[in-house]
């Protein structure tokens, strides 16, 4: 009879353990756990703040969340904690606009930050899967209409063709020295351990396709044959009429296919000199895209 009494108080008290645990959780939930005041409310803040914090205004993250497709709730698979879309996505974005330690994030508005972590790794899946096909190529908006549009648009900039509808360039993103096989990202034109990418951007700003990462030791023409981009350009730059459209990128790509580059060698023309020249004004927006990204979300960049 002892036996059974001992074993039925010490279930009771296991499981009210299990309920302040649970009650603990959701109050570390509610008011944050450094944090006076508990859990920041976004909606006080102004379109300063937002613009500031999260890089876009109030109304903005509501209307991203649903052109993102992002379900009403967030739920972590693992742990079952859960968000609104809109307050997940500020999350995220709050994650990628400053280089800062989770307990930083944690004292600033109150996220616990187990769970801030989870959420945004969340987030970040639920974008990543429902719109990846869009960083390899958009055919649905990038028409031979629309393509067409873009060449026009670069002969007006000031290029010598009128075939040119995009831009190619790469880009090294530092990382830390690996422990074993560092060899493999070392990149020895800059003397850093790097990863790299490439990206093809059209005049009005946008990246149309990108690829990566590699080791940062691979050459531009190679990441460009690994990418498949070859097998792209073939079959969606074209005008209406069927004649091909090409691509621009530095000396370092193989003139070919729908790729065209500059003139490489120290004997040029004066022509080539100039053709070069004018081309390089318009390949500049690439480099700028690259800046832009970084400097909107530094976290990108954090090594």
């Amino acid at each position: 009879m002892e036996r059974l009494i001992l074993q039925s108080s010490i279930g009771f008290y296991s499981l009210l353990q299990d309920v302040l645990e649970q009650q603990d959780q959701e109050w570390i939930a509610r008011e944050g756990r450094f944090r006076p005041g508990g859990r920041i409310s976004l909606d006080d803040l102004g379109d300063d703040i937002w613009v500031e914090q999260f890089r876009f205004r109030r109304h903005e993250i509501y209307l991203l969340s649903d052109i993102l497709d992002l379900p009403p709730v967030i739920v972590c698979s693992q742990s079952r904690v859960k968000e609104d879309s809109a307050s997940a996505l500020c999350m995220l974005l709050c994650r990628l606009v400053h280089v800062s330690r989770l307990v930083d994030v944690e004292m600033q508005f109150g996220w616990e930050r187990s769970r801030f972590s989870r959420i945004t790794r969340t987030t970040a899946s639920l974008i990543w899967n429902r719109w990846k096909h869009l960083l390899r190529f958009d055919p649905h908006r990038l028409t031979p209409e629309k393509l067409t549009y873009f060449a026009t648009v670069m002969q007006q900039r000031g290029a010598p063709l009128d075939c040119v509808s995009a831009v190619i360039d790469g880009t090294l993103r530092k990382i830390a020295r690996p422990i074993t096989n560092q060899r493999l990202v070392f990149n020895g034109w800059k003397r850093i351990h790097c990863l790299k990418y490439h990206s093809l951007i059209t005049p009005d700003g946008i990246v149309i396709h990108i690829y990566g990462p590699v080791e940062g030791r691979r050459h531009d023409e190679t990441v460009y044959q690994q990418s498949g981009l070859s097998a792209l350009l073939e079959k969606h730059f074209v005008k209406p009429d069927g004649s091909p459209l090409f691509i621009y990128g530095d000396p370092a790509y193989t003139v070919a296919g729908r790729v065209l580059a500059g003139y490489k060698g120290a004997a040029l023309s004066p022509e080539q000199i100039q053709f070069n020249t004018l081309m390089s004004r318009c390949r500049e927006p690439v480099e700028w895209s690259f800046k832009e990204v970084v400097q909107q979300f530094p976290f990108l960049d954090f090594s």
